[in-house]
């Protein structure tokens, strides 16, 4: 009997000394993370808005894109100067967001708009064909990436492309970019162990040509990160009555990004921090540093953020391809009550749409 209380003791004490410790250094963790902390400053190129006054076309079906800084006889959208009286909204960031496929189309695009002094997030989802103002064979703003990348610029040609075709639905180029490749996306996922979701029915896809095959049971259930990444990528059934729209596809990746926050507010979420980190050091590629990411993390994680999704409004109309059309005064009430930085609002002068 004594011999168990003496087992016991011991074991209280090192239970107490492991669990101290391990405070500790979760602790000395988070000291030192938030001495990385810093608060994002806005870029020149975000400073004032879009005014479309002047158009530079390139002949024929040349990319509009050449280099990182094109000249005006290269440019299909005006370059000049915007009028002045603009000013920013306090503690107020936008960020475009995407992913592309192997062929380098960006399968998800969104645009992000966090009001930190109000504690509010939006995210916009735009339509992979949604039509854009130029000059090119397919004019889906999706294809705007890969165009850049060919145009010469590779990943830097990509993203100014992507930035100025989604400027002329948006009236302005976001502060900053996130490109999330899949091995990121995956690996993100699986470091916060998973997420539920809610599925609403059996998603069952194959495709040998993309060596691809989707099988995920109807059902709650927590999703790793290669089912996550089937989730928000379904779009076509083996069975044509399991056949989603592209809208309903933008609304699944909202409902994984939600979940993804969820995950990430759990507290056990700090042990996987460098796990994270190293995902986005790997994976990610974006123009934000690791600490203004870390401040981002830090609002979302701690703070009492809102979130609010919606989708670029548009028409589905069948041309040549495929196109979703921008609705010119939905999508300006819609950037203005949710992404417009500016202190006063967007103009239909501020965006570029097409027909």
């Amino acid at each position: 009997m004594f011999l168990g209380n003496r087992l016991r003791k011991k074991f209280f004490k090192a239970f107490l000394f492991t669990l101290v410790g391990g405070l500790v250094l979760v602790g000395c963790a988070l000291l030192v993370l938030r001495s990385a902390i810093r608060q994002p400053t806005v870029p020149a190129h975000a400073a004032q808005p879009f005014v479309s006054d002047i158009h530079f076309r390139p002949p024929g079906n040349r990319p509009a894109y050449d280099t990182v800084e094109p000249h005006p006889e290269d440019a299909y959208i005006s370059i000049s100067a915007p009028e002045n009286g603009w000013t920013r909204r306090a503690d107020f960031f936008t960020v475009l967001l995407f992913g592309y496929d192997a062929g380098r189309n960006t399968d998800t695009l969104m645009v992000a708009a966090f009001d930190a002094a109000n504690q509010q997030a939006y995210i916009v989802s735009i339509p992979r064909d949604t039509k854009v103002d130029v000059q090119r064979n397919i004019r889906r703003v999706n294809s705007a990436y890969a165009v850049g990348r060919q145009g010469g610029g590779g990943h830097t040609g990509g993203v100014e492309q992507l930035r100025r075709e989604v400027q002329t639905l948006i009236g302005f180029i976001p502060d900053f970019y996130i490109c999330v490749e899949e091995n990121a996306f995956r690996r993100i996922v699986d470091a916060v162990g998973g997420v539920y979701i809610d599925v609403p029915f059996h998603m069952y896809y194959t495709d040998p040509a993309q060596n691809l095959r989707i099988n995920i049971p109807a059902g709650r259930q927590r999703l790793d990160g290669h089912q996550a990444l089937h989730f928000v990528r379904y779009r076509y059934g083996n069975d044509p009555a399991r056949t989603i729209s592209d809208r309903r596809r933008m609304q699944n990746q909202q409902q994984l990004i939600a979940a993804m926050l969820e995950e990430l507010r759990a507290p056990r979420t700090i042990l996987r921090v460098p796990e994270l980190i190293n995902t986005y050091r790997d994976h990610v590629r974006t123009d934000l540093t690791l600490n203004e990411m870390l401040w981002f993390a830090e609002q979302f994680l701690t703070g009492n953020v809102t979130l609010h999704t919606y989708s670029y409004p548009t028409t589905s109309l069948r041309l040549t391809h495929w196109y979703e059309i921008p609705n010119p005064e939905e999508a300006l009430a819609l950037i203005n009550r949710t992404l417009n930085p500016f202190t006063r609002d967007l103009t239909p002068d501020n965006l570029q749409l097409t027909t």
